[in-house]
């Protein structure tokens, strides 16, 4: 009798659990998470790929609509939802979600920003991006770079344009060089020929020197060499990342100069000479005035490309 009163507890007892547990079970209704996802700057609608990660691990992929925005997914679980927003035309972003226990079925409204892609707009910025006309990165550049590599971790369909420029002209100097000696040629060989004498053969024309090759070509292929090397861990780096030769840009016209302003001269006076010290140019600075090093977004593909 013992026994037999012990195991009908013990049957009661797992069917009272079986039945709490369904229960439980029962009481969680599906939930609708809908809501729009807009641009966190402009507001407007963004149509991207969304990924829901459930409590239990289970992965969901749904895309939010192309033209407004709106997204919407029927969950059956409670508890912290992980939501990864990405795409070609997205920076990747992260959110939780918290979906209630709910008995009844029920709308969660959830709306959702993320920074969208936009070709050619700027990312970094660099004025001084390689030592002076030299191809070794500056430790500014190089911080700039390993923050630009971890973003393309990140989000792996983004594209990317590096832009580099030279520092100066240097080709101007070999020009500069080049003119001198040949103005020297010339007038050597005029006051030669005036002094040939009739009947003489008179020195042949001195011929200029071909115009060396820019050595700024050379230079920017070698700060692309450096940048390669510093990006060369982020994945698919050689297609998504494209490199831009900038031109030096065109100098700027020589500011007039100011005319001195000066007192009439008092009577028995006169007029104190203006100094040239303000006129003097300052010394050329190391930095050069333009940005030498500058990333911006490449190539954004469509949501379904």
């Amino acid at each position: 009798m013992i026994i037999g009163s012990t195991l009908r507890r013990n049957v009661s007892a797992v069917i009272f659990l079986a039945l709490s547990t369904v229960s439980v079970l029962a009481q969680q209704a599906s939930l609708n998470l809908e809501g729009v996802v807009r641009d966190e700057v402009t507001g407007e609608s963004v149509g991207c790929k969304i990924y829901i990660f459930t409590p239990s691990g289970k992965k969901i992929s749904i895309s939010s609509n192309s033209s407004d925005g709106t997204f919407l997914q029927t969950l059956s679980e409670a508890g912290a939802h992980r939501l990864v927003l990405a795409g070609y035309n997205v920076y990747r972003k992260e959110i939780s979600v918290d979906m209630p226990q709910a008995s009844r079925f029920r709308i969660i409204k959830q709306d959702l920003t993320v920074k969208t892609l936009v070709e050619g707009a700027p990312i970094v910025s660099v004025q001084r991006g390689f030592e002076k006309n030299v191809a070794t990165l500056t430790d500014e550049s190089k911080k700039k770079l390993a923050e630009m590599a971890e973003i393309l971790r990140a989000n792996q369909e983004m594209n990317v344009v590096v832009r580099m420029a030279p520092d100066e002209d240097q080709l101007a100097a070999y020009r500069a060089k080049a003119d001198a000696e040949y103005k020297a040629q010339i007038d050597a060989w005029t006051k030669a020929v005036k002094k040939t004498k009739k009947g003489q053969i008179p020195p042949p024309e001195p011929i200029k020197a071909d115009v060396p090759a820019d050595p700024n070509v050379q230079l920017v292929q070698e700060r692309i060499a450096s940048v390669k090397r510093q990006l060369q861990e982020v994945k698919a780096g050689d297609v998504r990342v494209s490199y831009v030769y900038v031109p030096l840009p065109a100098p700027a016209a020589a500011a007039a100069p100011k005319a001195a302003t000066q007192q009439a001269p008092k009577k028995g006076k006169k007029a104190k000479p203006t100094s040239s010290a303000s006129a003097t140019s300052t010394p050329p600075s190391s930095v050069a005035a333009h940005p030498t090093l500058t990333l911006a977004v490449g190539k954004v593909k469509k949501l379904y490309d």
